[in-house]
């Protein structure tokens, strides 16, 4: 008894030591000693001192799991346990101290309280948490043991531990969320994965028509939450129909985002479908704005101030407008077009078949797939070619324009018709403003959680920063950025005899592994395979070099030892020790 505590007095590790296992030894012997005032103390005689004495607990508790998660993520990280079910989850519940709420949870129905779950559900999950629970106390045996042996190197025995852990928290969360969450179907899932696509179509229509700028979305501008689903909406009305934004399928078959605004979605596109390409592009800009000044000012004018009054850059392009079909004039007429020149020049003012391939004016009819109308005189030739290369036409060309002409006037009457009803084409498009930032805001109040992980989606698709590659792989689990010889292991910085370089003594005050500061007693001892300053605890390991004559077992580092040196060498250094001792 008296040999063991001697022993984890002398191995203990230094409060200095920068390394994980030594700083999960204090952090768990923080732990121990809180439960054991905690099983001490009389809760009816003393229950402030309780609540105080149970909040430094949940503290504790707390920094202990994430130095574990950092050992796990050094340790094992390509073996762990995958968290794809976590999709399934809201947002608001899946954070970084859900792992203390579910060890939490494990010692309630341990104990037999049940505080978020049915009873029956949570008998059912008792022995689950049961070996959650004693998981946890293996790992936290082992991790103890090995900080006082050595805590620069993870063993088997370590892995071993950390992968039971891993798999049994990843198990229990799965069930235990399951009861206390709404999880997601398949199904939402996917409708989730649809709205994330649209948007990003939308930033990326958005970027080319110069609405938003790449800087904007690297440094995660925070009035792109507002304005990109605005524009997501005028997308999936208009460009892409068959999206999650069909306005043919019932409201219940919608997407869940936007079947609640299933009506007022139908009246913003109809208005949407008689905007000309000018109005459009005011709109869009003012939906942009973060400032309801801004918005006014983009409404209050069709055009942009430094651009020609005839011509619009629209979609990489320079869109040309004749004078009959600027916003002034489609305002003031008010009939339908008598003449079919008067009727084809109409209808191209509408944004319906001159971009978004929508409500092709010659069927008259709506279409998601009608191509774009063209002048005309190309419809003319278009029919004429077609009923004379026909033998069984119904009737004569002229008659087959005449009907298309009818078809224009009947459409351009319609939009008409939806003008009409306001006083003017600025209240028009005020009402559009208003009632497509109404729907985007109330959005952003009824489906935060959805929308925090669709835009996340789409900053790190649409983000011209790479990220950067995190995934550790087993060779270089264990790689030190200040080791030489883990930055080029090919290429070894070396001396000119070929042994490497050795740091001097005066360069450092400290043990370059565990801090220690050097006095009398503790003397500095330098590795024979990286030259770094090591304390005899940290440099106890002895072993053959190819760069050390006859084979001569010198000492080095923990982490050249586990890391560097090659598993033949150690081996043949075992079989030594070993015989040394029986010796």
């Amino acid at each position: 008894m008296f040999s063991s505590v001697l022993r984890k007095w002398l191995n203990r590790p230094k409060k200095s030591d920068p390394r994980l296992l030594a700083k999960f030894f204090y952090i768990d012997e923080e732990v121990s000693a809180v439960v054991h005032e905690l099983q001490c103390l009389d809760v009816q005689k003393d229950p402030q001192n309780y609540l105080v004495l149970l909040s430094q607990l949940h503290n504790s508790q707390d920094r202990m799991l994430t130095i574990l998660e950092q050992i796990l993520e050094q340790c094992v990280p390509t073996k762990r346990r995958q968290r794809d079910y976590r999709l399934k989850f809201p947002d608001d519940i899946v954070n970084d101290t859900m792992t203390t709420h579910l060890l939490f949870a494990a010692e309630l129905m341990l104990g037999g309280t049940y505080v978020e779950v049915e009873e029956a559900d949570g008998i059912l999950l008792r022995p689950l948490a049961q070996k959650l629970l004693r998981g946890l106390e293996n790992l936290r045996r082992v991790l103890r043991d090995q900080s006082l042996e050595d805590p620069g190197i993870y063993p088997e025995t370590v892995h071993v531990a950390l992968l039971e852990y891993d798999n049994l928290c990843a198990e229990f969360e799965l069930r235990y969320m399951s009861l206390v969450a709404s999880v997601k179907t398949p199904e939402e899932i996917y409708e989730q994965q649809e709205v994330a696509v649209l948007f990003c179509e939308t930033v990326s229509r958005a970027l080319q028509r110069g609405y938003l700028t790449q800087e904007m979305i690297d440094d995660y501008e925070p009035e792109l939450m507002i304005s990109i689903p605005r524009l997501a909406i005028i997308s999936g009305l208009l460009i892409f129909p068959d999206g999650p934004l069909n306005l043919e399928k019932r409201p219940e078959e919608m997407c869940e985002l936007f079947s609640p605004f299933h009506g007022l979605l139908k009246k913003i596109r109809e208005l949407l479908c008689v905007l000309t390409k000018n109005e459009l592009f005011s709109l869009e800009r003012a939906l942009c704005s973060a400032s309801s000044e801004d918005s006014s000012v983009h409404l209050s004018s069709c055009l942009p101030a430094s651009t020609d009054t005839n011509s619009l850059p629209y979609d990489g392009q320079t869109l040309h407008l004749e004078p009959s079909e600027t916003c002034a004039q489609s305002s003031q007429n008010t009939t339908a077009a008598n003449s079919p020149q008067e009727c084809t020049n109409a209808s191209n003012t509408a944004v319906c078949g001159a971009d978004f391939n929508l409500y092709p004016c010659v069927q008259g009819t709506s279409s998601s797939q009608g191509g774009n109308v063209s002048t005309g005189s190309e419809d003319e030739e278009h029919y004429l070619n077609q009923a004379v290369k026909s033998k069984k036409g119904t009737g004569r060309p002229r008659e087959i324009l005449h009907n298309m002409h009818v078809r224009c006037a009947i459409r351009s009457s319609k939009l008409q018709d939806v003008r009409s009803r306001y006083r003017s084409d600025s209240d028009m498009l005020h009402r559009l403003f208003v009632c497509i930032a109404g729907v985007a805001d109330q959005l952003q109040t009824n489906f935060a959680s959805d929308l925090r992980v669709i835009l996340k989606t789409v900053f790190d698709v649409v983000s011209s920063r790479q990220p950067e590659d995190t995934e550790r792989r087993p060779e270089n689990s264990f790689s030190l950025p200040d080791c030489l010889l883990c930055q080029n292991q090919e290429q070894q910085i070396s001396g000119a005899d070929g042994t490497p370089e050795w740091v001097p003594d005066s360069a450092s005050t400290l043990c370059m592994s565990c801090c220690a500061p050097f006095t009398l007693l503790r003397r500095r001892h330098h590795c024979r395979s990286c030259g770094k300053i090591f304390c005899s605890r940290c440099s106890s390991y002895t072993t053959s070099l190819p760069h050390v004559d006859n084979s001569q077992s010198v000492r080095v580092c923990s982490h050249c030892y586990h890391v560097h040196c090659s598993p033949q060498d150690q081996a043949k250094e075992k079989t030594a020790c070993h015989l040394a001792e029986h010796l």
